[in-house]
Order: C-alpha cells, then sequence, then structure tokens
C-alpha cells in the first residue's frame, strides 16, 4: 500500500496488550496528514495486566508483529512508539504560580513557569512519561488557553502529569530494544485514546472514556480541555471470556468466539428468546468431520 502524497518520514507503533501485540506503520505525508501504510497483529506473549512477565516471549510478539507491519507497507522502520496500558499508570494535576505584577504577560513569562512547574513535580521514584501544561490561570480566570499579550498580577497553570511505575516501564522499553528496535517514546494509551476519540469541544464540557482491554480497564475523566483524573481496573474483556468458559465448561477460544459472536452491551428483546448452541470440547471436530 503506498502513500497517495509525497512522504515525509515513516512512523512506527507498537502496542504490547495482554491479549494481543499489535504493531502499525504511517507515513507522514506533506501537510502534515497520516496515512496508514501496514499494520500487523500477533497473539500476546509475556505479557500480563499490562507488565512484562516473560522478556523473551514479549520480545518475540513484538518482531512478529512488526514484521507484518512491514510486509503490508513494504516498508522497514528502526524507531518505534510504545504504548503503555499498565506498568502502574497515574494521572495528577499539579498547580505552579509566579508573580507578573500587572504587566503583558510574555514568551519569557511562560517559559518561567514552566521552569517553577517541573521543580515542582515529585515523581516519588517514578517515571513521568507526559508533562504538559492543560490550563492557564490568570489572577481568579481559569480556563485560559493562551496568556501571550494578556495583563496579570499573578499567571498559574496547571500540569497534567503522567506517571508510571519506573521498573515496569523499563522492562516495556527492554522488551521492544531486544527486537532490534529504538524506543522513540512511551505513550499511555489513554491520553493516546483521548487524542484519537475526543474533539475539543468534548474535552472541554466534560467526557469519560472507557478503554476496555483483556486483563486491564482504563477509565479517563476529561473535563475543562484537561485529563482531570484517571483509574485503572485489573479487569477487562478476558473476565468476560473466563466467565463464560468457567459457566458451560468450554475451552477459552470456545468463550471467546461466543463472545464475539453473539455478546453485546445492549439489551435486545430478543436476549430472553434467542438460543445459541454451546459445544463441548471436541464436539466441533465430530460435528466437521464428514459422515
Amino acid at each position: 500500500m503506498a502513500a497517495r502524497g509525497r512522504v515525509a518520514r515513516l512512523i512506527g507503533a507498537v502496542d504490547l496488550g495482554s491479549f494481543r501485540v499489535s504493531a502499525m506503520i504511517a507515513a507522514q505525508v506533506e501537510g502534515g496528514g497520516l496515512e496508514v501504510l501496514g499494520s500487523g497483529h500477533r497473539a500476546s506473549g509475556g505479557i500480563r495486566r499490562g507488565y512484562v512477565t516473560d522478556m523473551d516471549a514479549a520480545t518475540y510478539a513484538v518482531r512478529d508483529a512488526l514484521e507484518k507491519a512491514e510486509k503490508m507497507a513494504g516498508a522497514s522502520i528502526d524507531q518505534v512508539w510504545v504504548g503503555a496500558s499498565g506498568a502502574g499508570l497515574a494521572s495528577e494535576i499539579r498547580p505552579a504560580e509566579i508573580a507578573i505584577s500587572g504587566r503583558r504577560i510574555e514568551d519569557e513569562d511562560i517559559d518561567l513557569l514552566l521552569h517553577a512547574a517541573q521543580a515542582c513535580l515529585e515523581p516519588d521514584g517514578r517515571t513521568v512519561l507526559h508533562a504538559q501544561p492543560a490550563r492557564y490561570v490568570l489572577d481568579r480566570a481559569d480556563g485560559v488557553a493562551n496568556p501571550r499579550g494578556l495583563y496579570a498580577e499573578r499567571l498559574g497553570v496547571d500540569i497534567h502529569v503522567m506517571l508510571a511505575e519506573s521498573a515496569p516501564t523499563r522492562n516495556l522499553v527492554e522488551a521492544v530494544q531486544r527486537a532490534h528496535l529504538e524506543v522513540a517514546g512511551l505513550i499511555a494509551t489513554p491520553v493516546a485514546a483521548a487524542e484519537a476519540c475526543l474533539s475539543a469541544e468534548e474535552r472541554d464540557v466534560g467526557v469519560a472514556v472507557i478503554e476496555f482491554g483483556a486483563e486491564v480497564t482504563h477509565v479517563s475523566v476529561h473535563v475543562g480541555g484537561m485529563l482531570a483524573g484517571l483509574e485503572t481496573i485489573t479487569r477487562g474483556s478476558g473476565a468476560i471470556t473466563d466467565a463464560i468458559a468457567s459457566r458451560f465448561g468450554i475451552r477459552r477460544f470456545q468463550a471467546e468466539r461466543l463472545k464475539c459472536r453473539h455478546g453485546s452491551a445492549l439489551a435486545s428483546p430478543a436476549d430472553h428468546r434467542e438460543m445459541i448452541a454451546v459445544l463441548a470440547p471436541g464436539e466441533e471436530r465430530r460435528e466437521a468431520a464428514p459422515a
């Protein structure tokens, strides 16, 4: 698949999930747009609840998924962005403030404020994945998007900080590097999901994003144009699969198929009437065999 515009550079991404490892290659074309050239997926290995539990298995899964993406894209890459969905993600808002004394705010004032905010970061041994100014405050007026050129007595900022546990984060990086790839950076998946799904108006009015994984679910709340809170639940869609397998005494792959083909989060009047055949382990092979 070739990019329609002139390609400025290739961008690779890898997501190490508990159920699936995914890789994608996109081209940044003239004008700043992105065009997906190829993607690859394979069953996850060595990943539990977003943590690396088997380095060799995780590395093999990354390499296999990326090779499939490279084959589809017809291009090779040596650097990727890595999605972090586990590793003890936590979101915090850190405020900082400096005196302006009634004069007009210049670029130097904003730089000074951001340096002061950086000094306020206390990761407590954790890794800072993201630290971005979410909104500025002028005296008593908050929600200021761009304070440059405005007059104020005091200038403040709310910094959104995304933290992760350091050792699990290093394990994610190590698994990718062992696949002969350079890590361009780590991106918290709740941040990436919000960037992909939410409009500026939704971020401002207030919305919750629920990101279901196989073993981890993230609930992030956005309001006032910023990510205001994040909760990580160590349960996911895999728990539904396990419940189905346990209830009917079938294997996981059968339960997963039933869930994907017939499951729905929306109630329907047909739910109480529709009958679904559930085959015991081994019955599928006997049914498929010729008479």
